[in-house]
């Protein structure tokens, strides 16, 4: 219990408590959540090698994003694609 507690697993100290599905689950949410962070971090670790060494190959940045719109502009916009689509 304290070791799942070290590698971050929430509700560890609740274990006790819990039947031993919802222990596997708990377990099993833990180690998604960690192979996602450990996804993010690689990726994230690619994309900075790639700055420092080939900065040119580095992907593009997104376009700019949309002026600021009013209420009305907005529902101008929705009604348009509305009308396109029916």
């Amino acid at each position: 219990m304290d070791q799942a507690a070290a590698q971050g697993v929430e509700h560890a100290c609740s274990f006790f408590t819990m039947t031993p599905r919802e222990i596997s689950c708990c377990l099993s949410a833990a180690q998604a959540r960690f192979t996602r962070e450990e996804r993010s971090l690689l990726l994230l670790s690619r994309l900075m090698a790639l700055a420092v060494h080939a900065p040119d190959k580095l992907p593009a940045l997104p376009g700019p994003s949309l002026a600021p719109m009013t209420d009305e502009a907005i529902k101008e916009r929705l009604l348009s694609w509305r009308r396109k689509d029916a």
